[in-house]
């Protein structure tokens, strides 16, 4: 029970990596709050693009009870050659991404008295880049930047901020960009997943479950002295 009488609030809570961290959250101990634009029994609604969602949404969990952490999970993902993006192509991916974190990160600080750890869902292109994925990576880069900014403006109020950066993950977003890359590459969907899965040493794509363990360990006193870090989850790929 390493989370024992924490509170959480993840965002994004209903896809597949959301609701997998607040799964392996609640497995270990602590009661957690989702929240996502897709509204369900067990999900309050909330847009981490428009302020006064944020806004109101942090205020009632804050008077349910102190949060303790905070996962932000919740992000679109968008590839196509940088020279076909429309302007509001980007916007769409940056105000989401980008924005959104910096919403949700302004949020916490300034709501939570009791909130000991943030930790963002970044991304392997965050690191490095790649062709068709120019809006993207500048989004999960820009993450990446707040996280470092964020954890020593806060660390000495004793909060930590750290980002996890997966690779390629089983979920329906990632069939989704298969599909994507398959039309604009002109190959087929098994084509591009073996090269993807290729480029893996361990030659899979990760688990929703094996991000959320990352996360949990971030949030538990196990990484007790760990902030402003980055940590890569993609089966060697990056290497």
């Amino acid at each position: 029970m390493l989370l024992k009488g924490r509170k959480a609030l993840i965002t994004g809570a209903g896809g597949a990596l959301g609701s997998e961290i607040a799964k392996a959250f609640q497995e270990e101990g602590a009661e957690v709050l989702g929240v996502d634009r897709k509204q369900t029994d067990f999900v309050v609604y909330c847009d981490i693009t428009d302020e006064s969602s944020v806004r109101s949404v942090f205020g009632q969990a804050e008077m349910a009870g102190n949060v303790t952490d905070v996962v932000h999970t919740a992000g679109v993902v968008s590839c196509g050659l940088l020279s076909d993006l429309s302007k509001s192509d980007f916007e769409n991916v940056i105000n989401v991404n980008l924005i959104g974190s910096f919403l949700v990160a302004r949020q916490a600080v300034n709501s939570f008295s009791k909130l000991e750890s943030i930790i963002f869902i970044s991304s392997q292109a965050g690191l490095k880049s790649a062709a068709l994925w120019s809006a993207y990576s500048a989004s999960k880069a820009g993450v990446l930047r707040i996280c470092e900014a964020l954890a020593q403006e806060v660390g000495p109020r004793g909060i930590r901020v750290n980002a996890v950066c997966p690779g390629n993950i089983e979920s329906p977003m990632m069939d989704d960009s298969i599909s994507a890359v398959s039309l604009l590459r002109q190959k087929k969907p098994l084509d591009v997943t073996k090269k993807y899965l290729d480029d893996i040493p361990l030659n899979r794509f990760a688990r929703p479950a094996e991000i959320a363990s990352v996360c949990v360990f971030l949030a538990s006193p196990m990484a007790s002295y760990v902030s402003g870090s980055s940590y890569v989850v993609d089966g060697g790929e990056l290497s």
